[in-house]
């Protein structure tokens, strides 16, 4: 469901939430003022990573913070869309699309190099590529996000497709690697 995720300032705390209603949200804050706010279709995920950016600022148990102002600046910058800092669970599937290409080309430079056998190195580069999407399936994330401020289903759905992809390249590596063995026995 589409929301906001904002700051607001009150006294010297500033406060870090989402809501669908920005208006309403400010109206409960006063003499509070709104610094900046985000609009997301994603808006409790994109909270979560701000809530874990900013977590040693943290009152505990409350969604309040004491920012200095390069923090505040910092912020800002977030939920101006000027940072590259994802905005929802599924940025955490694109993370780890683009270490399981990274992990690919890494190990099939390396065992082309070595063995000049393009199918077994096709092979070890699928194989290696699952390690991201492994990662993704025993943690729910790369590191972006809290449980305590997360919904578990949230993260389980995350893991799903983490889990799902890395059972894919490990059958599209074995695969690879029955059809190397058995090429090579004729």
């Amino acid at each position: 469901m589409p929301g906001f995720v904002y700051l607001m300032k009150n006294g010297d705390l500033y406060k870090l939430g989402c809501t669908t209603n920005l208006k309403s949200e400010a109206s409960k804050m006063k003499p509070g003022e709104i610094i900046s706010s985000f609009k997301t279709n994603y808006p409790k995920s994109f909270e979560v990573r701000l809530l874990r950016l900013y977590k040693k600022k943290r009152i505990p148990d409350t969604n309040y913070f004491r920012l200095s102002e390069s923090e505040v600046y910092n912020c800002k910058k977030h939920l101006e869309g000027k940072s590259n800092l994802p905005k929802s669970l599924n940025d955490e599937l694109r993370i780890g699309l683009n270490g399981s290409l990274l992990f690919a080309t890494i190990a099939f430079m390396i065992s082309f190099l070595v063995d000049k056998m393009f199918i077994f190195s096709f092979f070890l580069s699928i194989l290696f590529a699952s390690l991201p999407m492994w990662s993704l399936t025993i943690f729910g994330s790369f590191g972006g996000y809290d449980t305590d401020d997360l919904t578990l289903f949230s993260t389980i759905s995350n893991r799903l497709k983490g889990f799902l992809i890395a059972i894919s390249m490990i059958s599209f590596a074995y695969v690879l690697y029955t059809f190397s063995s058995f090429s090579f026995s004729f």
